[in-house]
């Protein structure tokens, strides 16, 4: 089976000096694959099938070689925010296990190897990367990226919305978002170029005009380019736009088409590796979650279980063929619920949980089946928050829902809690412990959480208020 860095070295070996990355360094493809032998040799003491190495860098040059050596060696990939709270980033460890953490000097830009667990955590053999989620039980979950789930799901973004050899895309999103493997490796997979931005143009979108100027794709969630367009972004006038990760809004379409070539809604989790569906918006009015990439396809299937085709009926979303992760690690009871079996659907498949409706035979996004919400592109489980405010000793109870779900821009995050502690108390908890995107924008301390009939939060009440 070919992988994804078997057909970056036979780009390396057919044009030494093409161009590969372009960022603070200019690396030809040569020049990459002689930093990953470098960088491989000193992950060679913890090399192993299907063990985890951490990868805890902040620059998308040093992800794209800290990535590269790790397959080389047969190491998974754990990716790792240097920002993230320490709280997390331990769970997360504790939950992995990796035997080393590559991390970039302070001083310098070369890559160090930390070691970490002596007995790590093991992956499948084939495992390409395990990225982390939210997780409803208050523990984040890994899912594990095969290599050819990986190098299926780059071939078919290839193919639509298309990246050509010659061609040039964007690295912006950071590393622990799953969509940043499409900015990282796709160009190196056709023979194009990696465009490495400033990290820091994640939220200072002025840092994005200049270096984007000549890209031909740019990739991000509605909530960035909507950052975009609210600071006069003059745009990338020959570039295609992938636009996913939550809802792109008319609004927002009708913004960006001047702003660059062609426009793209694509759509995926994590657990069908980046994205699964792509859609070329040309009318503002007209947004939907298209059509599966090559090799996927997609079902939906009715509470009765059986497989709905006729347009307006809504049922939960199956994508099923190429680029379906393994599973979750360490999780065998969700794996199989989520990727086990469905009547009349061809394995590999995953539920997503989203439910989605034919129209004009393209899918229509209808919401969710569970509590899971997205907030700026982040996809979040309420749950993992209200585990972790019920570990407060002053909170005896949490509720934390998603206000104006159907405004991408006034959206946000309330959390309700009956605690004896200040709302500035249980901010301070959160942020100790969870990323910046994952702490309610609101916390309103309340007696005691309403309920339903049958005894459960009334979550409906509770966004009503």
């Amino acid at each position: 089976m070919e992988k994804v860095l078997d057909r970056i070295e036979d780009l390396a070996g057919e044009f030494p000096d093409r161009t590969a990355v372009r960022g603070r360094h200019t690396w030809t493809y040569a020049a990459l694959m002689a930093r990953v032998e470098q960088v491989a040799e000193l992950l060679r003491p913890v090399a192993g099938p299907g063990l985890i190495v951490a990868v805890d860098v902040t620059h998308a040059e040093q992800a794209i070689v800290a990535a590269l050596a790790c397959f080389r060696m047969d190491l998974v990939v754990m990716p790792v925010d240097p920002r993230m709270p320490q709280a997390r980033r331990s769970l997360m460890t504790n939950d992995a296990r990796p035997v080393a953490r590559l991390v970039e000097e302070a001083v310098g830009e070369d890559l160090v190897v930390h070691h970490e667990f002596a007995h790590g955590g093991v992956a499948p053999a084939d495992s390409a990367y395990v990225m982390y989620t939210s997780g409803s039980t208050g523990v984040p979950k890994g899912v594990i990226v095969s290599h050819r789930a990986l190098i299926e799901r780059l071939d078919g973004l290839a193919s639509v919305p298309g990246l050509r050899a010659g061609e040039t895309m964007l690295a912006l999103t950071a590393f622990t978002f799953d969509i940043a493997m499409a900015e990282l490796l796709l160009p190196l997979t056709v023979g194009g170029t990696v465009v490495c931005a400033d990290p820091a143009a994640r939220w200072d979108t002025s840092l994005l005009t200049s270096v984007a100027a000549n890209v031909d794709v740019i990739q991000a969630t509605p909530s960035y380019f909507r950052l975009c367009v609210s600071e006069r972004w003059p745009g990338a006038p020959k570039a295609r736009l992938w636009c996913g990760g939550e809802a792109m809004t008319p609004a927002l379409a009708e913004a960006l088409l001047p702003l660059c070539d062609q426009l793209w809604n694509v759509y995926g989790p994590t657990e069908a590796t980046i994205w699964a569906t792509a859609a070329h918006v040309t009318q503002p009015e007209q947004i939907d979650l298209g059509m599966p990439l090559p090799g996927s396809a997609v079902h939906l299937i009715g509470r009765d279980g059986s497989e709905l085709t006729l347009p307006g009926r809504v049922g939960e979303l199956v994508i099923s063929g190429a680029g379906i992760a393994t599973g979750y690690l360490g999780r065998d009871e969700l794996t199989a619920a989520r990727f086990g079996p469905v009547e009349g659907v061809p394995s590999p498949s995953y539920r997503t949980g989203d439910l989605a409706c034919y129209r004009d035979g393209s899918l229509v996004f209808r919401g969710r089946v569970d509590g899971q919400v997205k907030v700026r592109g982040h996809r979040i489980e309420t749950g993992e928050i209200e585990a972790l405010l019920e570990q407060h000793p002053a909170v005896t109870e949490a509720a934390v829902v998603l206000r104006n779900p159907d405004d991408p821009i006034k959206c946000h995050l309330k959390a309700y809690v009956a605690s004896q502690a200040t709302d500035r108390e249980l901010r301070r908890w959160l942020v100790q412990h969870l990323p910046d995107v994952m702490v309610p924008q609101k916390i309103e301390v309340v007696p005691v959480l309403p309920r339903t009939t049958a005894g459960k939060v009334d979550r409906v009440a509770l966004a009503e208020r």
